[in-house]
Parts: structure tokens; sequence; C-alpha cells
């Protein structure tokens, strides 16, 4: 004959179970969620990155941080290094993240490649300075163009404007053409480089940072600009501008190239890098000329330098 458990004994073991049972269940959904978090989640303060360059101001840890949902990673995940990475590889100061190393106490190392501003372009609104062409009533492209590199800033999403020109802007590009952040150029900062003038570029076909300027004139001035940094960064030529024309002769490309200089010579540069008409010197052999010129300023007096010609 089976013995009858007694009500009372029964409910007196259900209740210790049940509370059992629900201390285990909320320790396995919040309890450890809650000291994952506290001991081991991704604090901005521990994330370490490579010495920025001189003319980065941005907080790149700060922006990626707080852009990317970094604060919901987890050091205990096995994907946090490549999360890491990814994110920081959307900024648009960095142009590669080599390795995220992790550390002791939670710290983390970000070996960051950042890009380097190398020119400004010159960009027009939607309301044509100019009613006959793009070019002014002359046909240069300069008419019109400031004479100074005066500007000022605007928005992140903006362009560099001009001191009361509301119809120009100028657009900061890397050396591979990418659009930089605008809020991290002064007015002061324009004059540091090469300011690059083309046809009919408008600032509202590039709203977005970090994208490349897809404009052929843009690409071959900029292709243009890496060439002679090193020139101008020494100062003996003052370079401070690139024209871009449209190339009527030349079948590999559709654009011309002139370099202006601050108080100097106009320089006709003629074809753009690698894309030399027949019988044009190459411009290794160009550059070679202007390296020459600039250690011999005697021999810059003339008003045009012209490097399309082949000296005999």
């Amino acid at each position: 004959m089976a013995l009858a458990i007694p009500k009372a004994a029964i409910l007196s073991m259900v209740g210790p179970i049940a509370l059992l049972l629900t201390g285990y269940l909320g320790w396995r959904f919040y309890g450890a969620k809650a000291l994952d978090s506290t001991y081991y989640a991704l604090k901005k303060e521990n994330i370490h990155i490579s010495d920025p360059p001189p003319w980065l101001r941005s907080d790149v840890v700060a922006e990626v941080f707080s852009e990317s949902g970094l604060e919901r990673m987890s050091l205990l995940d096995d994907q946090t290094s490549a999360v890491i990475a990814k994110a920081f590889d959307t900024h648009p100061w960095v142009r590669k993240t080599h390795r995220v190393q992790r550390m002791a106490a939670g710290q983390i190392m970000v070996n960051l490649e950042f890009r380097q501003p190398i020119a400004m372009v010159h960009c027009l609104s939607d309301v044509p300075s100019q009613e006959s062409s793009p070019t002014g009533a002359s046909g240069d492209l300069r008419s019109g163009v400031p004479s100074s590199a005066s500007a000022a800033v605007g928005g992140a999403e903006g362009a560099v404007a001009p001191d009361g020109a509301g119809q120009e802007s100028f657009l900061p590009v890397d050396t591979e053409g990418v659009l930089l952040p605008t809020k991290d150029f002064s007015q002061a900062d324009i004059a540091n480089y090469l300011l690059i003038y083309g046809q009919n570029i408008k600032a509202v076909d590039y709203p977005r940072v970090g994208m490349v300027l897809n404009d052929s004139q843009v690409q071959e001035a900029i292709v243009l600009a890496r060439l002679v940094e090193p020139l101008r960064a020494n100062g003996q030529l003052k370079l401070s501008s690139i024209y871009v024309y449209p190339s009527g002769a030349s079948v590999r490309s559709r654009w011309k190239l002139e370099l202006t200089t601050k108080g100097g010579p106009r320089i006709l540069w003629g074809s753009p890098p690698g894309k030399e008409a027949s019988g044009e010197p190459t411009a290794n052999a160009k550059l070679k000329r202007l390296v020459e010129l600039a250690r011999d300023p005697k021999r810059i007096g003339s008003a045009e330098v012209d490097l399309t010609q082949v000296v005999r």
C-alpha cells in the first residue's frame, strides 16, 4: 500500500525549488550579463590608437565609439577585435586599420593608418557664378576666382566657403581623392594646400565625407598634386594651385593641367602624369626640370614656364 505524501510537505518542497529555479534563471539571463557588462564591457577610455598626425583634430576614438555601438561589445567575445577594426575602418580619417591588439586590464591598442590631406577642390554652388559659361566671360577658368585662399569652415557635411562668396567653396581631399571632414579645417589651413580649380565642380555632388570625388579632372589633378608635393612642401617654387582645362588635342586624356605659383610664373604642365601626348615629355622629365628651376630661382624670371616642350 502506497503512502500518501502530505500536501504540506509537498508545498514545503515546491517553495525552495521555485526559489532556486528563479534565482538560477535570473542569474542566467540578467546577472551574468550585468557582471559581463561591468567587468568585461569595452570602454572608450581603454581604447588607444596610433599617434595622430599633426593635421588631425578629430577625436577619432570618441567618434567611432559613439557612432558604431562598440559600448555593447564584450571583451569575452571572440569577434571583438574584428568588430573594432571594422568600426575604425569606417571613419573618414582612417585609411586602414592594420592591427587590433588586446592587452592586460581590458586595454585595446589599435594600429591605424591615417589619411593625409593634399589639396582643396574649388566648387560652385547650384547657382552659376557666371551667366555666359562656367569658366567666366573670358573663357579663362581663373575668371572670378578669389585671389587669396581665405576661407571659413562650414558644417561637417558642408564645404569650406570663401569669405564673402556664397557661390564658391572648397572641399578638402586626401591623396586618393577621398573627401575629408571639413569641420577639421580652419580658415588658416586653406593656404597650406594646393587649390584645385576644375570645370563646373559642385559641392552638392559630393555631400558625404569619406567618399571619393569621382571626377576625372579632380583625379588627374590629385595625381599631379602627389607628384609635386615635395616641391611645394619645401617652398622653393611656392606652388599654390592646379588648374584643369579641357584638352582638345590629347587622345589619352580629356584634360590638360597648369600649375600656378605665389608671385611667380604660371607653369604649363600639359597632359596629366602618365597620359602624355605623342612627343610630350614624360612626367618624370617635367618634374626633373621643375627641380632644376627650384635650385636656381634666377632661371624663373618669365611669366610662363612651358613644360610641354622638349628642352634641347
